[in-house]
This record gives C-alpha cells, structure tokens and sequence, in this order.
C-alpha cells in the first residue's frame, strides 16, 4: 500500500486482514516515510562501523538530524492524501464524583469559540458506538449518572480552526462551572476485578522434588464475592478438592509459623508496606490524528500506541457493532514512534477517544494531550498495599514461610489490573527458595485515575517490600544482610512459588558475592564514620538489594520476516515498537551471526505483513481448556495468539527468538542450496560453514559474499525471504513443515516464504504461506505456572542523608546485572542508566495522592509532581557490572524492568543505615525524612 492515500482501486495487497467485515491495514512506519528518513543510513555513515559492537544505533542519524519524528507531531498537512484541513478536539473531564452528574454549562464556551460538534453519551448512544469490553463501559458518562471515577470524559468538544479550540480550551480546562454536579451521590462501587492465591507446601523431597501442594500441580481456585468483598473458601480438607486442599495447607502454614515462632525457632518479621501512585511521564504525551474519508469509506488514524495490533482488531469489532458498520469498510492504522511509553501507551483507552472524535468530524482531527490533561487520564502505576510475614529460622537463617495479603488499586477501569495483581504476587518470592507460600492479590476498583501496564508491572512493589523485610530481618537477627540471602538464594532445578522450575540458569549466588566484595560493602562501617566526621551534621549510610524479574506474559506470540534482494541487502520487519529500548539496532544486529551481516533495514511496528500467515484465533490463551487446544491445533492456520503488544523486557528474549528463527531458516533453505550450487558440492551442514569477514567459507572452497549468494538465490528462484510467528506459553511451541519433499521441526507455528522480491519493507504480498503438517503447544496448564523466565539485577548504594531538610544525597551507585548474552552491550547500559533514574524516582521523590487530591482532579503537572532531576541521580558516581554470559548458549534476557526495583529497597536500607530510622512506604520524600527526624516539627 502506498502513502498517497488509500484508495481500494490502489490496493496492492493479495492477501488482506478483514474483521467483522472490515479490512484492516496498516501504513508503514510514518518517520521513515515522511521527510525522506529511512531505516537504513546512507553510506559513509555506516551505523554498524566495526569490531564487536555498533558505531551508533540504527536509527541514530535520523535521531540527531531530526528526520525521526514522532506521531504526536504529525498533522494533516503532513499525512499525503489526506484531507489537508486540521480540526482539533477537546475532551471535558469530571474532577469530582461524590455527586451526580447534571450536564454541560455550554455558556462557558465563549461565543466566538463554540464546537461544530458536541459528542456526549448521548451520541454514542444514537450511533450505537460502545468501548471494546476490556475497557469497560460508560465512555462518556451520561447525564444524571455517577461518576466512575476521578477523571471521566462525559463530552468531546470539535472544533474547525486552532483558534476556536484554543480559546475554548483556555476558559474550560480548569473552569469549575463548566460541568454540573447535582445531588450527592454514593461512591460507584462494582467486585474487585480479579483475586489470586497462591499457595506451595514442599514435599519431602525438598526444593527439586513434588509438591505436597501447589498451583502447578494442583491447580488455581478463587474466591466468591459477597457486598463487594473477597469470600475465600473456608472449607480445609487434605483429601479435598483444590480448594479444600488449597485452604487446608494455608491454614497449616498459617498455625505453623505462629507456633514455631512462640516455640522460639522461627522468627517472624511483619509489617505493612505501601507503595505510591505513580505516573509514567512518558516523553511525548498521548494523541491521536483521525480522518474518516467518507468518500472512500476508510478511517485513517495515527497513533501513539505500543499495541497497534490490538487497536486495530478491538476497533474493527468496535465499527462493526455501530450504525457506521455500514459507511467503513477499511480502516488504516498509521504506525510511528510513540516517544516513550513505559506501559502507559499499552491498551490505553486513549486511542478510542481520537477514533470516536474522527467518527464525528468533518475533516481531520487532532486529539492530543497536554501534561495537565496526561495527568489527569493516563494510566498510572498501581499502589499496592501488603500486609507481609515472612518466617526466618533463627538458627539457620532459613526461610521458612511467606504470607502476604496484597490489595491492589486498579482505579476506575479494570485495563491490566488483573494481570499486574497475579505477576506482583507470583514475583514477591523474588531471588529466595520459599518451602511455603500463602499469597493473596486483589485487585480492586476505585474512584482513582485507572492503573495498567506500567514498567515494573506489579513487582517493583512487591519485590521492594520483600527485600525491606529481608534487610529488617538481617538487622534483628543480627546477620550480614548479604549472608542471609547467600544462605537463601534460590539455585537452579528449585521450584518457585507457583511449583514451576524456571527455565533459565539463575545466578544469584554469583551477583551476592561480587557486591559482597566490593569496597563499599566491606568498608561500609569505615567510610560511615569516616564521611560523618568529614561532614558534621549529615548523617551516611549503605543499603543492598537485589531481585529478579519475570519477562515473558505465558502467551508471547512474537512476528519476524528476514528477506535478501538480488544484489544481497538483507532487510527485516518484526512487529514491536520502538520505544527507547533501540528493538531496531539488536534485531538488525542478530543476523551477523547466521547470514554473515546484519540487516541494513529494520522495520519495527510492523502490522500488516503478518497478514501473509493467514493466521487466526479463538478464545483467550489464558483461559482456554486442553480440549479447545488440541482440537484447534488440527487447523493448520490457528494459532492462540496472533499478535502482542510491545513491552521493554519482551524484545530481547521473545522478539529475539522469532528473528533467529526467521534467519536460520532463510540460512538452511535458501542460502546453503544457493552456495552447495556455486561450490557444486554435495549437501552442506550448518556446522561446516563459517562467516568470516562477510563471505561464507566451507573448507576449501572459494569464499562466497553474500551478493554472490543472493544473485544465485534470484536467479534459481530460490527462498530469498522468510516469514515466522512464533508462540511461547514458558516454552516455545514447535511445528512440522514439508518443504521440497523433506520434513522440518522449527519451533514456530507459523511459516510462509518468499522468492524474488525487492529490498524495500516486507510485504504480504510477496509471500506465500506453508501450512504446516503438526504442531505441539505448550500444555494450558503451564498457565498456572505464571512464570518461568527470570532475569536478576542487584544495587549497592552509599547515601548521604541531611537530617535538617531531610535531602538524600547518593554518594555512591554499584549496578549488577545478568542480562545473559547482551546483543548490544551498549543498549543495556542505556537500560541500566534509565532504570537507575526511575528507581529513584520512586523510593524518593515521585508520588501523586489517591482520589480527589490526586491526578484525577486536572490540576498536576511538573510544578507538582517531582521527577529525579540531574542533580538527584549520581551521574559520574554510578558504575555498573554486566556478567558475562556462561556459554554462546545463554538466552538473551530481557531487563529494561528489572533494573529499577533494588534501587528502592536499596535507598531505603541506605536510609535506615543512616539515620536509624526504617520506613516500610514508599516515597521517602525529603519533607517525610525531615518530619521522622525532627519529630517536634508539626
């Protein structure tokens, strides 16, 4: 499809993606179209450079020359084809809820300002336009009804020049009168959006062996809800079902650990811990460029999403639904550069509300936030709010049992809060063995801006409270804080929380002793005094923490194509975003290991190519039965999941494995008949050959470049492309393949070739799809592992504490990590360094108040809301230890997440080194320090 508009008589698609009977399509990456930018940098500036590791990232010149533009710049002059008119629209906002809603006071809007179009509940109503279910309902809040929560849209206000919205939106932004409020009203209540428990009893055999009891092995049950509130099962019976069973051995490690520690065996450390509601501050704040061309009835819109995939089905279904099922046939989604997410461009409900104002304008609109209103209806990071015992055997050390009671604040739409709630729960183990486990997670509705996918994903709370309590424990126990979780680390073969045994090597052990021998952690008593009489009246000290994180959601189902031109250009598509993370340079960078170079273009983002598949599916992969599962597997097209979102930690390991696959595949079926050709030789093994300096070298035969190579491939009409998707449920799905005759296991489950074609962007159109003979899934019941991928980070951090004003200043920042392989070393320091920011962002400085204090009344912005400055993060006083992976096997494992969450209990234990004083909520802001230290001040 070319960019000169979307006109069906141009459509250059053989095989299209239609739902609900609308077409849907994709545009190429908008940067790399708009302006002359591309993927591929022109020579002499050559982005791979030479030795290990790339001059610069992919993207890199577009980046500093301003060519890499991202989707909330554009607007309808830029967009060709487009109706060249801009229109703009306005979303007005409820900043109260202990009322009634009553209407609109349209008198606000100054006469010279006014709307040529009011969107209310109303509209929608008449057009029969309703939310996809996974946001929930009521998109505009109709007149005489409660508001949902803090923040809920009841209008979208149109206007045809900038001038008019402008000045409507300088008298109504932050007016009171504007919305009407009637009689008081109770709070809107609904059941909690999911409950969890999760509960593991060792058996005899010990940490490797069978369960007496676990999620794995037994199974997940759930609670009924009664006036709104969790009803947990009360019925215990060893013998039972998994309930009974489940509750008999929770009530036993409940009975134990009261026992044992009035016996005097085990120690129990308990506490409350608190978390904040935090807001990604994204770079670019949400927006969204519609245009519904009535006259080829297509709707166009730019986006600002991580998970365009799911727009784009959820909005088909969406039209289809309505009285415009009949006006839209196609729908083009304009992929671009999202400039930054961290989680919250992930199933935001923004876009529905820039598809709703195209729906009713008359020309392209603009729907964009500004930092007030991003506050005020973006998705935030859940505050989570534990109650947590951890047992401790006074002699060994010993962890013996972990209770936790977790309650989780979704806000006012569900979005991923079910999904945060079960990872936060299963992750709180973190790096240590737990032999019993009782842990429950709710997640619950409230009035509070909505909550969803934001980076940490619900173990950046829970795992900081796990190591406050480990350090707390060290600390009454009178144990080094690093021995005791030596004496704990969780070592490979063990079972996790859930009774499942992850399925990469843990490090642990190897992370606790490098920091153990580091200066600051030897001198620490040293350097304390020390830098105290240097520094009358600060106060200093030391703090440790380390954790692990899951990367990998138990249905990735990654998408990559990697494809050879005539004169031996590789280029590639995989479909995740680009969000900071550089997903562009590291997949390009992957093929110099199998095909001699990397890709000289990458295309992130990509959506429609996958279309040449012909993949489809049915129920959720995380509810579905073994009986659907295998019934649907006969279908050689089926799949459990098309398509996924993006998110930071996914690319190098999932993102990863589809690229490799892609790549090896194009080695073994295209390039090495093409080189046995040109060497007239008989078959040729994969362990035979060997690239060196970018030509292919087979014993004595003259070396072969990969022009030579592709030259051979275009004339034969060989493979020159390949097209996978692949499907991981914490193991990767494999599928059988007859190609020429001959029989292939790859582990993908879909496959579709290419020959001849070009070296522009990866098209549908070019390929064919390859049925497969067979396929085996990973059983459904691995859902109930929850996880099985982990990657570790660690921080030692010294800080310096003015008890007058109640400032940390840190002194000193040692990083550890285990990334497995790094593919560019130079993108995980980059991970390394924005994660260390983020964490201090959150154990010190950033926090927004629940409900009508909070972000939800449209009033925060960076005048309140205190981000870490330059001044607040260690710049020249950070250093960072990568290990090096173990063998060329290693997996890569994705860490944008993990990096961030031991810099709170780190900061925090620093805290308590320094001033006595052990904080258990999260911020510990200056003026919260200042009052614990000062305690006569009011």
């Amino acid at each position: 499809m070319t960019m000169q508009g979307f006109r069906s008589d141009r459509r250059k698609f053989i095989k299209v993606c239609t739902i609900a009977g609308i077409s849907v399509f994709a545009a190429p990456s908008l940067w790399r179209r708009i302006g002359g930018a591309r993927a591929e940098v022109p020579d002499p500036m050559n982005w791979r450079g030479s030795g290990n590791n790339p001059a610069f990232r992919m993207d890199g010149v577009a980046k500093v020359t301003g060519q890499k533009i991202f989707g909330r710049d554009f607007r309808a002059e830029d967009m060709p084809g487009w109706d060249r008119q801009q229109h703009y629209a306005l979303i007005l906002r409820c900043n109260r809820v202990e009322r009634r809603f009553t209407g609109v006071d349209w008198s606000q809007v100054p006469e010279d300002c006014r709307p040529y179009a009011r969107i209310t509940a109303d509209s929608l109503d008449e057009k029969r336009v309703k939310l996809p279910p996974f946001y929930g309902d009521a998109m505009l809040l109709p007149e005489g009804a409660s508001p949902h929560y803090y923040g809920h849209a009841v209008a979208i206000l149109l206007f045809d020049t900038f001038e008019k919205y402008n000045g409507a939106k300088q008298q109504l932004q932050f007016n009171k009168n504007v919305i009407r409020y009637g009689d008081a009203t109770p709070p809107y209540t609904r059941d909690p959006y999911a409950s969890w428990r999760i509960i593991r009893v060792e058996g005899p055999e010990g940490p490797s062996g069978e369960d007496l009891y676990s999620p794995l092995q037994d199974g997940l049950f759930f609670p009924n809800y009664r006036n709104r509130k969790v009803v947990w099962p009360t019925d215990a019976d060893k013998s039972g079902d998994v309930s009974e069973r489940g509750i008999f051995y929770a009530q036993k490690i409940r009975a134990q650990s009261q026992k044992e520690s009035r016996a005097g065996n085990w120690h129990l450390v308990e506490g409350e811990y608190k978390t904040q509601i935090i807001d990604p501050m994204m770079m670019e704040p949400e927006a969204a460029n519609v245009w519904f061309d009535r006259g080829e009835q297509t709707l166009h819109l730019v986006l600002t999403s991580q998970s365009p995939q799911d727009f784009q089905e959820l909005a088909a279904h969406m039209i289809a639904e309505s009285q415009y099922a009949t006006d839209i046939k196609n729908i083009v989604v304009h992929s671009s550069v999202v400039g930054g997410g961290f989680g919250a461009k992930d199933h935001s409900i923004f876009p529905y509300y820039g598809l709703v104002a195209g729906l009713f304008a008359k020309a392209p609109v603009r729907l964009a936030n500004n930092r007030f209103e991003q506050f005020q209806a973006g998705l935030k990071r859940h505050p989570f709010h534990m109650r947590n015992t951890l047992a401790v055997d006074r002699k060994s050390g010993k962890f013996q049992a972990l209770i936790s009671e977790m309650q989780v604040d979704g806000g006012g739409r569900q979005n991923f809060s079910a999904s945060v709630s079960m990872v936060g729960a299963s992750a709180i183990q973190s790096i240590y063995y737990l032999p019993r486990n009782d842990i429950s997670a709710i997640a619950n509705q409230s009035m509070n801006v909505d909550s969803g996918s934001m980076r940490g994903y619900g173990t950046l709370q829970t795992m900081s409270a796990m190591e406050m309590m480990v350090n707390q424990a060290a600390q009454e126990l009178n144990m080094d804080p690093i021995d005791l979780r030596l004496r704990n680390a969780f070592q490979d073969g063990w079972r996790n929380t859930q009774g499942a045994v992850p399925r990469v090597g843990v490090r642990y052990t190897e992370l606790l002793k490098r920091a153990q021998q580091h200066p600051m952690w030897r001198e620490r008593a040293d350097r304390k005094q020390s830098f105290e009489a240097e520094n009358p009246g600060l106060l200093f000290g030391t703090g440790y923490a380390i954790a692990t994180k899951d990367y990998g959601t138990g249905a990735a189902s990654p998408s990559a194509a990697v494809q050879l031109d005539g004169q031996g250009r590789l280029s590639m598509a995989v479909e995740f975003m680009e969000m900071g993370t550089g997903v562009g340079t590291s997949q390009a960078m992957l093929l110099e290991s199998i095909l001699g170079q990397p890709a000289q273009r990458c295309d992130v983002g990509e959506i429609d190519a996958w279309h040449a598949l012909e993949q489809f599916q049915t129920e959720s992969p995380y509810t579905m039965s073994q009986d659907h599962q295998d019934q649907m597997s006969r279908a050689p097209l089926w799949t459990p999941v098309t398509a996924m979102a993006s998110a930071a930690s996914m690319s190098a390991y999932f993102q990863s494995h589809a690229t490799h696959r892609a790549a090896e595949v194009l080695l073994e079926q295209g390039i090495l008949p093409a080189a046995q050709r040109l060497w007239n030789s008989g078959p040729v093994e994969r362990s035979q050959i060997e690239w060196r300096d970018g030509r292919l070298h087979f014993g004595d035969h003259e070396p072969l470049s990969l022009p030579d190579l592709a030259r051979e491939i275009h004339r034969d009409g060989g493979i020159s492309g390949v097209m996978v998707h692949c499907f991981n449920r914490w193991e990767w799905a494999e599928a059988d393949f007859e190609l020429s005759g001959n029989d292939y296991t790859w582990a993908i489950d879909g496959l579709a070739l290419r020959r001849g074609g070009s070296a522009d962007r990866v098209q549908a159109s070019e390929y064919e799809v390859v049925k497969r003979k067979g396929v085996r899934y990973p059983p459904t019941a691995l859902n109930n592992a929850m996880v099985t991928y982990y990657a570790p980070t660690a921080a030692l951090v010294e800080v310096a504490v003015n008890p007058g004003n109640g400032e940390v200043t840190i002194h000193g920042l040692q990083n550890y990590m285990d990334c497995g392989r790094p593919i560019v070393p130079q993108l995980v320091e980059g991970q390394i360094e924005g994660g260390v920011a983020m964490g201090i962002g959150h154990a010190l400085y950033e926090v927004l108040p629940a409900l009508g204090e909070g972000a939800g009344n449209g009033t925060w912005n960076l005048n309140r809301y205190q981000v870490p400055l330059a001044r607040h993060v260690p710049v020249w006083n950070q250093q960072h230890e990568i290990l090096p992976p173990e063998s060329e096997k290693d997996p890569h494992k994705g860490i944008a997440e993990v990096v961030m969450i031991p810099i709170v209990a780190a900061l925090v234990e620093a805290i308590y080194q320094a001033t006595g004083k052990r904080f258990n909520e999260t911020p510990v802001s200056p003026e919260t320090l200042r009052r614990a230290l000062n305690p006569q001040i009011l």
